[in-house]
């Protein structure tokens, strides 16, 4: 079985859900292809505005955040070829908050600006649940988003996993409080602390940001911006290990009900201990034996404040995080993404060719 597989992006969300699983079945004999997004030469028969024909050498094709309205007619014609189409998707991109940047580029309204001499654009979550539908399979990081993406039955849940490179590196502890996030992408979010950082700052204590910090400092009560930088995602589980104490603060909302487990997940792997928001994959994790649950300011402050003052908690939390993470290594789950790509290439086998529009 040819596989050949499109991430959105070289980011974190292009190597966790494409980039690293497929690198992984590679490595073990399957025949997968990553095509990077600079390298990507998608071969479109176009007649006008309409994708008519894709000329690509695969049994499956796995997609990922299908936005684009090309990219979303594409899936229908390949389906029609017998090319099995598998669309991925880490977060519920219909609940996105306003203040997020994704949001000015997804939703269907945000283009339309009549008489202004702006084009809509010809990005929009409903191409992605055009495209899910269309799709042989839909993948999707936590149970959350079967609803909202793979209705019709064809949904296969695939966690977030950890690759090699968040494993065995050396870490000094500390009671300094990190969070390894950037405001633009939780916006809402420090609104679950309330009080508690710039309180436990007032207090004496270290906080700082890893990732873009301009405007934490605001959210979160403090006099200034936290010191920060953004990481590049090869240097990102180095720089998330220097943090003594990691929170990871969600809002209760439609959006972060769908969130993975992976930020918590991440600090566990390098004995991090953390504080998070009681959201469902946050909860799982902590069920598992990892971290800490806050679900209110005082919580907040009250948990972090043991955390700064107990090395012997941090030290507990440590070790528990990185013997659970230890069973979420990705080279022991890969195999979960060929078998949900086989049983994209079964559905398409067994589904009579669909009609393309004309």
């Amino acid at each position: 079985m040819k596989v050949v597989v499109y991430p959105a992006d070289r980011y974190g969300c292009g190597h966790f859900r494409m980039i690293w699983p497929a690198q992984q079945l590679a490595a073990t004999g399957h025949d997968v292809r990553v095509v990077t997004p600079e390298q990507r030469r998608v071969r479109m028969v176009m007649d006008g505005d309409r994708v008519t024909d894709v000329l690509v050498e695969a049994d499956v094709v796995v997609m990922q955040r299908v936005t684009h309205r090309w990219q979303a007619d594409a899936v229908a014609v390949m389906r029609a070829k017998g090319i099995a189409v598998v669309v991925d998707i880490d977060d519920d991109l219909t609940a996105v908050h306003p203040s997020n940047p994704a949001w000015a580029s997804l939703h269907p309204a945000a283009g339309v600006r009549a008489g202004a001499g702006v084009a809509p654009s010809p990005h929009s979550w409903r191409n992605l649940t055009t495209a899910c539908r269309n799709a042989s399979l839909v993948t999707v990081s936590t149970p959350a988003l079967l609803p909202v993406y793979s209705a019709h039955g064809r949904g296969h849940v695939l966690p977030n996993y950890l690759p090699p490179s968040y494993f065995g590196l050396p870490r000094t502890d500390s009671d300094t409080i990190g969070w390894p996030a950037a405001l633009h992408s939780h916006p809402n979010d420090p609104e679950v602390l309330g009080g508690a950082i710039a309180r436990l700052v007032g207090e004496g204590g270290e906080f700082v940001m890893r990732g873009d910090p301009r405007g934490a400092g605001r959210a979160l009560g403090l006099s200034s911006d936290p010191p920060g930088a953004a990481v590049p995602v090869e240097e990102w589980p180095r720089a998330v290990a220097e943090l003594g104490i990691g929170i990871a603060p969600l809002a209760d909302t439609k959006f972060n009900a769908a969130k993975s487990w992976l930020k918590p997940l991440e600090m566990s792997a390098l004995g991090v201990p953390w504080v998070a928001s009681p959201r469902a994959e946050y909860r799982r994790l902590h069920e598992l034996g990892a971290g800490l649950l806050a679900d209110r300011s005082r919580t907040w402050h009250r948990e972090l404040k043991r955390l700064r003052e107990s090395a012997a908690l941090r030290a507990e939390l440590s070790e528990a995080g990185r013997q659970v993470a230890d069973g979420l290594r990705l080279a022991d789950h890969a195999w979960r993404w060929a078998d949900a790509w086989q049983r994209a290439a079964d559905i398409q086998a067994a589904t009579p060719r669909p009609t393309v529009p004309v």
